[in-house]
């Protein structure tokens, strides 16, 4: 009975490991690291060897290794070639679950998504277009309130005139009434709002440097029995432009 047990169980964690790909990993991971622009020499380094943005390529790699029902992905193409960002579109393409980007990156957006949320001054903007056709889409919008909102000035400037020459007989006084109670009901047609905002970033200097911002005087080095420097003088100032 307990070993009958035992095989029930080795069943059972054999098809949850099946089930979540444990065969296929290897296969995967390579795959993902490749397309990600290492090579199989790389496979066996320690992540401490690699640079700062191969390490980023490490962390996106098991972003996309974790196959989530949803993938978050902001600015993924910040540390990748050509080569490795066309991989990433294709696989992205081809991802079976959700994946929302944040990205500066246009052509990148174009070739992957099929949808486009702006968020700008409290309003949420939603399109299902890639992010060129979203532009096209939200420029049109924008001159479609701007003609009916030139429209409507136009519609209300009218009825103020007649307001005021309504106003001037006693006879039309209640014709004005009506026109100002028109006037107050209706809903005036708003432009959105583009968010232009540029932050500014400014380092005020507190005090004005010295002129002179390098002196050294005698300087020598050397490697072992090779004289690099012997008895030099130098002189940097300010606003110099100096090559080594």
């Amino acid at each position: 009975e307990a070993y009958h047990q035992l095989m029930v169980d080795i069943n059972e964690v054999q098809h949850q490991y099946e089930v979540l790909g444990g065969y296929n990993y290897q296969g995967d991971t390579e795959k993902v690291l490749q397309g990600l622009g290492f090579s199989r020499e790389d496979f066996n380094k320690l992540t401490d060897t690699f640079s700062g943005g191969w390490r980023m390529r490490i962390e996106l790699a098991k972003l996309l290794l974790q196959n989530n029902d949803v993938l978050l992905l902001d600015e993924p193409t910040n540390h990748l070639d050509i080569e490795s960002i066309i991989w990433l579109e294709n696989f992205l393409k081809s991802y079976p679950g959700v994946v929302v980007i944040v990205s500066h990156d246009k052509m990148f957006l174009d070739n992957v998504t099929n949808r486009t949320i702006e968020i700008s001054l409290g309003r949420i903007y939603d399109y299902n277009k890639s992010y060129s056709k979203y532009l096209v889409l939200r420029n049109e919008l924008k001159e479609q309130q701007l003609a009916a909102q030139k429209n409507q000035e136009k519609q209300i400037q009218q009825t103020e005139r007649l307001i005021e020459k309504f106003r001037a007989k006693a006879s039309k006084a209640s014709m004005a009434q009506s026109l100002i109670k028109k006037l107050d009901r209706i809903e005036r047609i708003e432009v959105d709002d583009e968010d232009n905002s540029v932050m500014t970033l400014n380092f005020p200097v507190s005090v004005t440097p010295g002129k002179v911002v390098v002196e050294a005087h005698g300087v020598s080095k050397s490697y072992g029995q090779l004289n690099v420097l012997n008895h030099v003088d130098l002189l940097i100032e300010r606003d110099s432009k100096t090559a080594f």
